[in-house]
């Protein structure tokens, strides 16, 4: 497992704590949740780099991430169930 792989992971075990064992599990055999936990942590740096920018267009930019990284959680949260 990769670094943004990992710390996908952890943000995602940080958010949802009662999930934790379930997202152990998938991360341990399933290659696609691995990928989506990577998506998932460069989503989130990405909406938090929009979000410390001064930039005009930072908050279209924040907002435009913060969507992705709820789209990809929600990805994540079918593939635990």
């Amino acid at each position: 497992m990769g670094r943004s792989e990992r710390r996908g992971l952890a943000r995602l075990m940080l958010r949802y704590p009662e999930r934790r064992e379930a997202f152990r599990r998938k991360a341990a055999d399933d290659p696609y949740f691995l990928e989506l936990c990577d998506a998932y942590e460069a989503t989130c740096e990405a909406a938090e780099y929009w979000a410390r920018s001064s930039e005009p267009f930072a908050p279209e930019r924040t907002c435009e991430y913060r969507r992705l990284a709820t789209d990809v959680e929600e990805d994540i949260l079918r593939k635990v169930v």
